[in-house]
């Protein structure tokens, strides 16, 4: 149930941002609110890979450090247009349905990972800090 309610959330959010997506005027893509932060452009590429990238890392079968790792994940969005968010997205949820597939209620709780940054949790708790707080946020 914890695994399915995680999932849920997970989704959610990523409908948020597509739906939200598209009511961002054209000409404003470049839009940055200051010097330092985020464009609109950028922000939807960070959001094509927010939602799946941790799980991923987490999930992996080989021994990929988490930099080379990101970098080949977000690879495609690093060059994504306005027009290819709906279905990056659409291709987000379909990889966190698969990544949960591989994912037991057991895992969630008792199965440790590494931040790439320092520290561990449980499963469940670590993609309720990143992927669920990062689409969210």
């Amino acid at each position: 149930m914890y695994k399915q309610h995680l999932l849920n959330n997970i989704l959610k959010e990523i409908n948020i941002c597509r739906r939200l997506s598209t009511k961002i005027p054209a000409n404003q893509f470049n839009f940055r609110p200051k010097e330092g932060v985020r464009s609109m452009m950028e922000l939807l590429q960070y959001l094509g890979v927010a939602g799946s990238v941790m799980p991923g890392y987490w999930l992996k079968k080989d021994d990929t450090d988490f930099n080379t790792y990101f970098g080949s994940a977000s690879a495609k969005v690093k060059t994504m247009s306005a027009d290819q968010f709906l279905p990056i997205m659409d291709e987000q949820i379909s990889m966190v349905k698969a990544l949960f597939d591989q994912i037991s209620e057991d895992d969630l709780v008792n199965m440790e990972v590494a931040y790439p940054w320092g520290g561990k949790a449980a499963l469940g708790e670590a993609i309720m800090s990143t992927s669920v707080k990062w689409l969210s946020a």
